[in-house]
């Protein structure tokens, strides 16, 4: 199964999540749903979130050009929202995999979602 296979049957195809990525740490794009326009930059901050949380919270963090609040950001996950949208950062052992909601989408499910697929690749390895 390729990452593209992985990003459209686990999360876009789980009715939970609008857009979704899976990046390196370096902000390498692996794979990314059809309709997720990130840009280069865009990938970098997302893949080196982890490794600036604080800075997150008081600056937020661009995804497809719009600025989203970051209402919370630790080890594992950052969380940010603008509106009716947001999004899930989850950390991997060797990624993270960014999931959008749009509106009427339930945050907890695009969450919860990503949580388990994060979950699954850190039991591999990945």
């Amino acid at each position: 199964m390729s990452w593209s296979d992985i990003i459209n049957n686990n999360l876009i195809g789980s009715g939970n999540v609008s857009k979704a990525a899976i990046l390196g740490f370096d902000g390498a794009v692996w794979a990314k749903s059809d309709n997720f326009n990130l840009a280069t930059e865009e990938a970098i901050a997302a893949g080196k979130a982890f490794s600036a949380q604080d800075a997150l919270l008081g600056t937020g963090l661009r995804l497809e050009g719009q600025k989203f609040l970051v209402l919370n950001a630790d080890e594992d996950r950052v969380i940010g929202k603008q509106g009716g949208s947001g999004f899930f950062i989850y950390k991997t052992t060797k990624a993270v995999i960014i999931s959008i909601y749009e509106k009427g989408l339930q945050p907890e499910m695009c969450s919860k979602t990503t949580g388990a697929l994060a979950d699954y690749f850190k039991s591999i390895g990945y």
